[in-house]
């Protein structure tokens, strides 16, 4: 699960032994293609941390975290993963957000850490899929949440739920029908279909802007294998990309070549860009006068309600790829 989380990790402690032990974990999720970023709490500007990374880490007690957190949670839909860790880093506790993948992320640090996991949601501690993170594998968004706890307690049973308008490459539990609509209980993305006398989750599917930051010299081929691996690494087919932008036009052809729309940026853009999540500008290209390229390209391209999902990685010596999603049309 750790691996998945692209948007990043932000470590939050509140005592000098916190900030020591906050240290050790920062240190041991360093192996993790990842952003991974500490903050001491008095320093931590916590509503932009709270909109901007997959995960919170909070190194304190489990009291002080519970009345932080308090002041920001928000929905489901909306929060990110809260987990509490003591300073001695013996225990490693979901607080929020269990079923949409702190609890996973609480037992990947448990044995990262060689701590002890405390988990107290039911799906979870029998090993059961939630409607969460199926909407999570499938990245997409519920439209109606107020369903999500009818089916989560037939999955708990493990009693047969369709998933209806898969578009992805994922193995799911036996009790998971694939691509059908005969059980009585149904998560679909498939908004053409009517399902009588069924209890339904509608999702959305997302779809995502890549954007591409490159040298001068940018090399197609290095850029087309690229997005390649970023689709194979969020489990996504071609046909979720709805868009690619770049400051490069050169870049133009891989759009074409996916048949999906290009959107030219350029410097005035990319600096005039604001964002609280990105990823602050590599020494490179503060060299250069640019904020960013491959984020900002993707945010851009995504539009207003665009969502960082892929901080930029590199793929090539030239180039960087980000990924944002968004609800299209």
């Amino acid at each position: 699960m750790i691996e998945n989380l692209w948007r990043g990790i932000a470590i939050i402690s509140a005592s000098e032994d916190g900030f020591k032990a906050g240290e050790i974990v920062k240190e041991k999720l360093k192996r993790f293609e990842i952003p991974v970023v500490h903050f001491k709490y008095k320093d931590a500007d916590i509503e932009t941390v709270w909109r901007c990374y997959d995960a919170i880490i909070f190194v304190m007690a489990l009291e002080g975290a519970t009345r932080i957190i308090c002041k920001y949670a928000k929905s489901k839909t909306e929060d990110p993963a809260i987990i509490c860790i003591d300073d001695k880093i013996n225990y490693v506790i979901p607080l929020l957000g269990g079923h949409w993948g702190a609890n996973d992320i609480a037992r990947d640090l448990s044995v990262i850490l060689n701590s002890t996991p405390i988990i107290t949601t039911a799906a979870e501690l029998k090993g059961k899929l939630s409607v969460e993170k199926i909407a999570n594998i499938l990245v997409a968004k519920i439209l109606n949440p107020e369903n999500i706890v009818k089916i989560n307690a037939v999955l708990l049973r493990d009693e047969y739920v369709c998933v209806d308008g898969v578009d992805i490459n994922f193995t799911f539990p036996e009790n998971i029908r694939i691509n059908s609509e005969e059980c009585n209980y149904i998560v679909s993305l498939r908004n053409d279909k009517e399902y009588r006398d069924k209890i339904v989750v509608w999702l959305k599917p997302l779809k995502i802007s890549i954007g591409v930051g490159s040298k001068k010299d940018v090399k197609i081929d290095e850029i087309r294998d690229g997005i390649y691996k970023v689709l194979e690494r969020l489990n996504l087919k071609r046909e979720r990309i709805g868009i690619i932008a770049s400051i490069r036009k050169e870049v133009k052809k891989i759009a074409d070549e996916f048949n999906v729309k290009f959107r030219l940026v350029n410097e005035e853009e990319i600096n005039n860009f604001t964002n609280p999540c990105l990823t602050p500008p590599s020494k490179t290209l503060i060299e250069v006068g640019l904020k960013g390229v491959a984020e900002i390209s993707a945010l851009i391209a995504g539009g207003i309600n665009s969502k960082l999902i892929l901080r930029k990685i590199t793929i090539s010596r030239n180039s960087t790829i980000a990924v944002a999603t968004y609800e299209g049309e």
